[in-house]
């Protein structure tokens, strides 16, 4: 028999024995299906792999794996010919790092044994042998429930495949306390379809049991194929488990029968880590098994670029969409880069020990620079024009062929392709780090030219903008994975040698565009701000065409800037900083911001809304002159009348969160004196206690109290009396980002507003 659909979800069966399918067909109906005969593998290399039967000897008695045999394949990056390597094969395809970590706890010296694919996870090893991929369309022989054939109907390069009609379903809960606790009363659980369907319902009764009760029968009789909620994996699916396991309820979340009644952990600790700077946290996942969980608090594609973006992404990656939708932007790109690894026949490492090439002092201060930063030209520019290159970074790593194997090659030492900075050859042979972002970039530039051809079509421009989105976060991080210690294909030299080719690209833009008359206001990494006296936007279009033959590397205009204003730092009001302005420009009068509170996630929303109308009210001025005579009328207006609803307090407290990171774990903080550890240390008294990397939101109650009510959390705000002053101060702050420049200080902001007598 066959079958026709899409591709919704794939892992591994409860027993571990080969993979189950979910396959939505054209008619709406959603099938089960199985490969049981499909075993996943990783391979070992070394000089502790000349006897199969040894090495597996070392794991035989778990019963985890099949079989230990020799096969050939490229052990590394750069490998130009296969080796001899061991293909250890799974029985069970969810212990892949348990078996790992058996041999790498039996064969401890890694110079002797190394392992290989253990991070491909089993479900990327299926697509990749059947050359299938996640919401692809398919037709299936079967036998029974058993898969015998796949025939693939579409391609991970089409840009006008169709979506699967899959149905949504949001859900939220209603629980007795302020702050969330399992232990916590269940008052009412809502219900509601997120595609237009109609199917809404809030489920309350007499008592929890009838509540779960009524909430399995539901969802049963609604099925749906994705389960979205708000923050089901740091509380509400932990929660609701704990409850159907105190009243011995199946929920029914779960779709496929094997794991119907099947209990998860409930524990709701997820893990701190350091990335970029920052100190960082993610929550365990809570899996489905049949439907596919959506925790909008916990995954990054979806949030950034919504379902559109991660369908892209997880066809592209080859990762269900269970997988990709909690996957950081790093192991979608690398989940690229393993499909293009297979198609080489190369293992990808389980730990990586690429080094970086030896490098004398003298070396490293020529080379080991970064981008290219110019100091801004401080105050009101007018008449100014913004071209960047599109997609720099990764466009340097696919057409000079940047990748860890490429960069100073044993085989092309007499390559043309020189970076002659660095005294740098790159091999002639495609690397797979620039063959990986081939098709993002072709992608996301035809979604671009499909978004704009889609005209006033909304629908169509939403769907293209989400898909280019996504491919957008997978190229700017392109770059930094070059020199991310983790990453599979990573090293420093080849980090190096693109920033050298985008420091050499924009000095050459500078110079041609200065010769042309171009003076430069700012220039970062890829962009240029220029002016020029009576400047067209053709004189602008014709400098980009020169630049482009000069460079070879496309450019765009952002726009002409009727005017546009680069601030300084906060810290130190006598240095600029290259990333912190704001502008309006010509066409439309959009205003464009980067750097400020506007663009900031703990700015409180009160203050983004009077930083946003004070922005589009100097809109309308054309000039600086007309700039410092709005800043000095309007714009103070605009303040006071703000400030007033603080000190009226008719600004809901809602609107006036504060949110920060907490950089260390509660007990490790000794000053109580922080607002956030404050208001952290409310929430630990109520019950939940927040760990190094999680955020909390918090009111100011009383900031110059030295006592323990200085701020109140979110959880337990409600008609909290809020400090005024100290909001009115921050207020200021806020809005004297803005209008300082053009002559309106806090200082003269607070002195002048008519709602204070505090400061009169």
């Amino acid at each position: 028999m066959a079958i026709r659909g899409w591709l919704v979800d794939c892992y591994p069966s409860r027993t571990g024995e080969g993979l189950v399918f979910w396959i939505k067909t054209k008619s709406g109906e959603t099938l089960r299906l199985r490969d049981s005969q499909w075993k996943a593998r990783i391979y070992a290399a070394g000089a502790a792999c000349d006897d199969p039967q040894f090495v597996f000897s070392k794991v035989k008695e778990s019963g985890w794996v099949a079989s230990v045999k020799f096969a050939r394949k490229k052990a590394s990056i750069f490998d130009k010919h296969r080796s001899r390597v061991l293909e250890i094969e799974l029985r069970r395809s969810d212990r892949v790092k348990k078996v790992a970590e058996q041999l790498e706890s039996a064969f401890q010296n890694p110079v002797t044994f190394k392992l290989y694919d253990v991070d491909v996870i089993p479900e990327q090893q299926y697509f990749f042998q059947k050359k299938l991929f996640p919401l692809a369309d398919v037709s299936i022989s079967v036998r029974g429930d058993q898969i015998t054939r796949w025939r693939l109907h579409d391609s991970v390069e089409a840009t006008d495949y169709a979506r699967p009609p899959l149905k949504f379903l949001k859900l939220d809960i209603d629980i007795g306390t302020r702050v969330p606790r399992l232990d916590s009363k269940l008052l009412g659980i809502s219900l509601t379809s997120d595609n237009g369907s109609g199917f809404s319902v809030c489920l309350d009764g007499s008592g929890e049991s009838e509540i779960l009760l009524k909430t399995a029968s539901e969802i049963e009789r609604f099925d749906p194929d994705i389960l979205i909620t708000t923050d089901g994996d740091t509380f509400t699916l932990p929660y609701l488990y704990s409850k159907a396991s105190l009243h011995s309820i199946d929920l029914k979340l779960n779709r496929d029968p094997e794991f119907r009644g099947f209990t998860p952990s409930i524990q709701t600790g997820g893990k701190t880590y350091f990335s970029y700077g920052r100190i960082l946290y993610k929550p365990s996942t809570q899996r489905l098994y049949g439907r596919i969980h959506i925790d909008e608090q916990n995954t990054y594609i979806y949030d950034q670029c919504k379902f559109e973006g991660l369908y892209e992404i997880s066809r592209l990656s080859r990762m269900p969409l269970h997988v990709a939708a909690r996957a950081s932007i790093g192991k979608c790109l690398s989940g690229i880069q393993f499909y293009y690894a297979h198609s080489r026949d190369t293992l990808v490492p389980y730990k990586p020990v690429i080094s970086e090439e030896m490098k004398s002092m003298d070396d490293l201060l020529v080379a080991d620079r970064g981008g290219l930063v110019f100091v801004p030209l401080a105050g009101i520019h007018e008449n100014v024009c913004e071209i960047d290159f599109a997609s720099l970074y990764p466009s340097i790593i696919r057409d000079r062929n940047i990748s860890a194997e490429t960069v100073n090659c044993m085989c092309c030492p007499d390559s043309d392709n020189r970076i002659e900075e660095l005294n740098m050859h790159i091999c002639k042979h495609q690397g797979i780090v620039p063959q990986s972002l081939q098709l993002p970039i072709r992608k996301r530039f035809a979604y671009k030219e499909l978004r704009n051809l889609a005209g006033t079509n909304i629908e169509a421009r939403q769907i293209y903008s989400e898909r280019a989105a996504a491919l957008k976060w997978i190229l700017v991080t392109s770059f930094g994975y070059l020199s991310f210690r983790h990453a599979k294909f990573m090293k420093i030299d080849a980090h190096i040698a693109v920033c050298s080719v985008a420091r050499q690209t924009l000095l050459d833009a500078m110079h041609r565009a200065e010769n042309r008359g171009f003076q430069m206001i700012h220039g970062i990494v890829d962009s240029l701000w220029l002016h020029k006296e009576r400047a067209r936007l053709e004189d602008y279009r014709e400098l980009c065409s020169e630049i482009e033959g000069l460079t070879g590397f496309k450019l765009a205009i952002e726009g002409i800037y009727k005017w546009i204003v680069f601030l300084p730092s906060k810290v130190d009001s006598r240095n600029q900083v290259a990333n912190r302005y704001f502008g309006c420009f010509k066409d439309g009068n959009e205003i464009k911001t980067r750097g400020i509170e506007q663009r900031r996630h703990d700015t409180p929303p009160f203050f983004k809304k009077c930083q946003s109308e004070i922005l589009q009210d100097l809109s309308i001025c054309d000039n600086e002159e007309e700039l410092r005579q709005r800043a000095s009328t309007k714009g103070m207006q605009i303040f006071n009348d703000y400030a007033k609803q603080i000190e009226e307090h008719n600004v809901p407290a809602q609107e006036l969160l504060i949110t920060r990171r907490l950089s260390k774990d509660l007990d490790d903080y000794f000053s109580r004196r922080q607002l956030s550890v404050s208001a952290a240390r409310k929430l630990e008294r109520e019950g939940l206690k927040l760990k190094a990397g999680q955020s909390v939101s918090y009111v100011i109650t009383k900031y110059k109290s030295t006592g323990s009510n200085r701020a109140v959390p979110e959880e337990l705000v409600d008609s909290v009396d809020y400090d005024t002053q100290r909001y009115v101060e921050l207020l200021a702050d806020s809005c004297a980002t803005i209008l300082s420049p053009l002559g309106v200080s806090k200082e003269i902001l607070l002195s002048r507003s008519s709602s204070l007598t505090s400061w009169k």
